[in-house]
């Protein structure tokens, strides 16, 4: 199961007509030191200061944004982006990187910082609360980055799942980990958040930050990352789950790619890819830590990136000094060192060579580490040993059946509605939101379901997301400037283990439409 990928950026509610004076959230780069007075000198409200890039989050009304981009001081004002997690649906995957092989020879990532920018973490939960070494909630400013979602806390036990005879077993189980809460419940996160989250991770000496979400391109997100990872920082994100571009941040070249593979070691066919695709990595029915002490399965790049984030962290706890790895002889790995590390022994898939589909290829992380010793121990090592034989994986929902053909599930509802923001009285921001519902013969919703489906009329392209506990999932298409015309979405598929789809039982029709006209007086 996936959830697309999509970038929309903040607007105003459809009963509201901004003026000039309403303000806009936006990041501010300058060309040298940041000048927070002249951005309040223009009505503009701080958010956030960073020191990881010279830039400055804010809300500024509109004319204030027209004049400040004269200002030769300011290299350049962009929107503050929204950004979304990843993935959905979990691991036969630490097997297949050879973690447990790893870990035997006590490699189990001992003294390394993990920073999982996501939607929080479950840090009370078993197989994670003894590496929890703190965080902060970004999205409601306090110090709980407890997960709302439960996409964060199926990352985090993926990286460092600890080995404690229960649950999972994750790549690199003594690795600690920071917990920072960029995204929602809902799964949607800002850039400034997303930077914020860097700018803490560093301030507090992460060795490796992984990061399962994204969007497009923005100059203040790559900077922030560029200088995170000339700080002697390893940046992990996920390639995207469109089938088609790489997004960002996994797109900047100070970012590790990272595409997303099945158990047959094929590119999962929604995973994106392109020349920035570094490595790859299990990514389809991964199973790993949720929200309450539990378990479950997710899928996507999502699910991809803490496997190379784990074997990262494997990697950075053996020593380096004095072998011809140690590129420039400081007796550390850096950013670039490991790199190049995981890219010489990453197991060949697709064509020979580096290709756009798996990059160098499998992360390994027995190759990773063969002939490396252990760096000075600072704790015992913890001796590996897999999950026990009879463990039995937890699903959700528990009474999914296992029949594919025996269990008919179909859409009871489907709607597309727009929403829309005025800037400088003169420009409209559209973008369409669809929702549909799905459920089994007796009408109860089905949490889990992958629904796919495709945009067309005034946007085109495929989507596709996972249902939630009612059953509902949403698309949002990309804004129009100005519109005119139709938003169409049509589903044209469902997917759950145990379920099949029937079309002819949908209590609605399977395409809707809605259209768009304004006229600004």
């Amino acid at each position: 199961m996936i959830l697309s990928i999509l970038l929309s950026f903040v607007v105003a509610p459809a009963s509201a007509v901004p003026n000039d004076d309403e303000k806009v959230p936006v990041l501010i780069k300058f060309k040298g030191k940041t000048d927070a007075q002249l951005l309040k000198a223009n009505g503009g409200s701080i958010k956030y200061e960073y020191d990881v890039v010279p830039a400055i989050a804010a809300e500024l009304p509109q004319k204030a944004i027209d004049a400040l981009s004269k200002n030769p001081n300011i290299e350049l004002i962009e929107p503050d982006g929204i950004a979304q997690i990843t993935g959905e649906t979990i691991p036969w995957g630490i097997n297949r990187v050879n973690a447990p092989a790893t870990q035997a020879l006590g490699f189990t990532g001992s003294s390394v910082k993990v920073a999982v920018i996501d939607t929080g973490v479950d840090y009370n939960h078993p197989d994670l609360a003894a590496n929890y070494l703190g965080g902060y909630d970004y999205v409601n400013d306090d110090n709980n980055p407890m997960d709302d979602h439960s996409h964060g806390t199926h990352v985090a036990g993926t990286v460092l799942g600890i080995d404690n005879e229960i649950g999972v077993l994750g790549v690199a189980p003594n690795a600690g980990f920071y917990a920072l809460k960029a995204a929602d419940a809902t799964g949607y996160c800002s850039y400034s958040d997303i930077i914020a989250s860097i700018n803490w991770a560093m301030a507090n000496d992460a060795d490796v930050i992984t990061m399962s979400l994204g969007g497009s391109y923005s100059s203040t997100l790559k900077a922030a990352c560029d200088n995170a990872y000339n700080s002697g920082v390893v940046l992990v994100g996920a390639a995207g789950n469109t089938g088609g571009a790489v997004i960002y941040p996994a797109g900047f070249d100070s970012v590790i790619a990272v595409s997303a593979t099945d158990s047959n070691n094929v590119k999962a066919s929604w995973s994106s890819y392109g020349p920035e695709v570094e490595l790859a990595a299990p990514g389809v029915s991964i199973y790993s830590t949720m929200p309450g002490s539990s378990y479950g399965y997710k899928s996507g790049t999502s699910m991809a990136t803490p496997h190379v984030t784990g074997v990262v962290a494997l990697l950075l706890s053996t020593d380096v000094s004095g072998t011809n790895l140690d590129l420039n002889n400081d007796g550390t790995w850096d950013p670039a060192e490991v790199r190049a590390r995981l890219q010489s022994t990453a197991t060949d898939l697709g064509t020979s060579g580096k290709d756009t589909y798996y990059g160098y290829g499998l992360v390994n992380a027995l190759a990773a580490v063969s002939d490396l010793d252990q760096a000075p121990a600072t704790e015992d090592p913890v001796d590996t040993v897999t999950p026990p034989a009879d463990e039995t994986p937890v699903e959700t929902p528990t009474d999914t059946p296992t029949d594919d053909s025996s269990v008919e599930m179909h859409l009871s509802d489907l709607t597309v509605t727009t929403d829309y923001s005025v800037k400088a009285n003169k420009h409209v921001f559209v973008y369409a939101t669809a929702a549909a519902t799905v459920v089994d013969a007796d009408g109860n919703p089905l949490s889990g379901a992958t629904v796919t489906g495709d945009w067309s009329g005034l946007v085109t392209g495929t989507v596709s997301a996972v249902t939630d506990s009612n059953g509902v999932v949403t698309f949002q298409s990309a804004q129009l400037k100005n519109p005119i015309g139709n938003f169409i979405l049509e589903v044209t598929g469902v997917t759950l283990d145990g379920y099949a789809y029937d079309s002819s039982a949908n209590a609605c029709d399977s395409e809707v439409s809605v259209d768009f006209t304004l006229s600004l007086k």
